[in-house]
């Protein structure tokens, strides 16, 4: 791997913001023919460094090398015109436009006269790489209509359009499922022996160790180690030692990590908190009959599409609602989130950066403001600041929040700092069941760990809890059992005893697939 050309090249890559050196000395070679994943925790400086390299930011010292020349950009257009595409973590799409007219955006095909855009060739663009990555997007739908998965899908086909020499991948797998993220794999594989280069950013470890020929890890903004994959196939470091996703875990956060998932227990057994009779999301999943007791945790799997999310959006009243919902043995319906949180029901969304959280708005603010009423005088003319501060200071320290400033605005918090802010905001309504969406989406391995301790402490003291993830492992650790959902049913599930058998995993995926029926699970 050392003879492949280097295409792009760090040179001492260093960043400075006001008190903090984001990063420090950095130099790294991205060889042609070549997957190179960068990893470390949030804050680690990996951002950063994709900023400089993409043209976003500038260098408080070195230099970037483009095919040996210097190369530093003032902004992203000349990084792409250098042939360096990137897809971002958070979507880079226009909502407003069709699926086809945003991959092609900035570079529409035109007809003979190279006035008018060519609808038939940007058409057949779209569908040849839509095809690629497995999408069963309609290429003249709007981007607004959907789901993240699916717009992930128009931004990665977007990226590929550009016929970049480098290819940053910011987090491409977070939004889709397994069947989805082993068809990129495959592309990205397919555009490494093409011979670009590939950068591939991931929490997904897992990921990391599958997918990538080389690795750089970067701690406290310093490059402190890089694993190469040798002839045989297998990741190694310096001294010829295997490398899997646990020596990763250690190399980012400078230590040996204990077990990532919580000594779960048994269920506290409780009265059911709220039970699902025949219930759907209406025109997407129907016929679900669940029941959660408090002090459980319930996993729901599927793949992207199986109609998880929506169900979660319904039962919250975020979306037409069909069927019956118990809490507490009493029958409910919700025309609004503000009665299902009135009720007792708390949701943390999938999308904590976009319906889930106000990053501009201070730590305060977006922790106080569901229950804002018991901040507020009875005319609404005072809101006492001072019980808000200090209700925040509390989650902050209930909930091990590194925010410096709470004042401050949560677009500067990590990941998984804004991910506890969510579950704050939630768990300060005082609710009997919680509901939360990919909850360490975008998370470094670090932060699950300690949200994962969070949840399993919230069913010890009695909250019923759903965890809805794409991640199976996650769920097969964290939950006391598991249903599986698939063309918006529930098709199959898992129980505690099942969970524990060494091919779960395996089985709770065929299930979502439809390659098994519920009777085969985890047998």
């Amino acid at each position: 791997m050392e003879n492949r050309a280097v295409i792009l090249g760090t040179r001492a890559v260093t960043v400075d913001y006001p008190g903090v050196r984001a990063l420090d000395a950095v130099t790294l070679d991205f060889r042609a023919g070549e997957i190179h994943a960068i990893v470390g925790e949030n804050g680690a400086g990996k951002s950063t460094l994709m900023k400089v390299i993409s043209g976003a930011m500038r260098p408080t010292e070195g230099e970037l090398e483009l095919a040996g020349h210097s190369a530093n950009f003032a902004q992203p257009s000349e990084a792409i015109a250098a042939g360096i595409a990137m897809v971002h973590q958070e979507l880079n799409l226009v909502p407003t436009l069709t699926v086809e007219e945003n991959i092609a955006l900035g570079r529409e095909p035109t007809g003979v006269l190279g006035i008018a855009v060519d609808h038939r060739a940007q058409r057949a663009q779209a569908r040849e790489l839509l095809a690629l990555l497995g999408s069963a997007c309609e290429t003249g739908e709007l981007v607004s209509s959907l789901s993240i998965g699916q717009a992930q899908c128009v931004e990665i086909a977007k990226c590929l359009a550009r016929d970049a020499r480098v290819l940053i991948f910011d987090e491409p797998t977070a939004v889709l499922g397994e069947q989805e993220a082993a068809r990129l794999f495959v592309q990205l594989r397919r555009l490494r022996d093409e011979g670009r280069a590939v950068i591939f950013i991931s929490h997904h470890l897992d990921e990391v160790v599958t997918i990538a020929d080389r690795v750089s890890v970067l701690r406290d903004g310093q490059l402190v180690e890089s694993f190469a994959r040798d002839q045989s196939g297998s990741l190694r470091d310096a001294r010829g030692r295997s490398v899997d996703a646990g020596r990763l875990a250690a190399a980012m956060v400078g230590r040996e990590l204990g077990s990532l998932f919580p000594n779960k227990g048994a269920a506290i057994g409780g009265q059911p908190a709220i039970e699902l009779i025949d219930f759907g999301a209406r025109g997407i999943s129907q016929g679900i009959s669940l029941s959660v007791s408090s002090g459980e945790i319930v996993g729901i799997a599927g793949l992207v599409g199986s109609g998880r999310s929506e169900t979660a959006q319904a039962i919250v009243g975020l979306r037409p609602q069909a069927g019956r919902i118990l809490l507490a043995g009493s029958a409910v319906r919700f025309e609004s989130a503000g009665a299902a949180m009135r009720a007792g029901l708390a949701y943390v969304s999938e999308d904590r950066k976009g319906s889930g959280l106000h990053l501009s708005l201070s730590s305060i603010a977006n922790v106080t403001l569901p229950s804002l009423d018991a901040y507020t005088s009875r005319g609404g003319l005072h809101v006492d600041s001072n019980a808000e501060r200090a209700t925040t200071n509390r989650w902050i320290d209930t909930l091990g929040i590194r925010c410096a400033r709470p004042d401050s605005p949560i677009a500067l918090l990590s990941g998984g700092n804004q991910q506890k802010i969510a579950l704050a905001r939630w768990l300060e309504t005082n609710p009997k069941v919680l509901i939360i969406d990919e909850p360490t989406r975008g998370v470094d391995v670090g932060a699950k760990a300690e949200i994962y301790q969070i949840i399993a402490q919230l069913a010890r003291d009695g909250l019923a809890c759903i965890v809805i993830s794409s991640d199976l492992p996650e769920l097969i650790g964290l939950a006391h059992r598991v249903v599986v959902m698939r063309g918006g049913r529930v098709v199959g599930g898992a129980s505690r005893e099942q969970l524990a058998l060494r091919n779960c995993e395996e089985r709770i995926m065929r299930i979502a697939s439809g390659l098994s029926a519920e009777l085969e699970a985890c047998a």
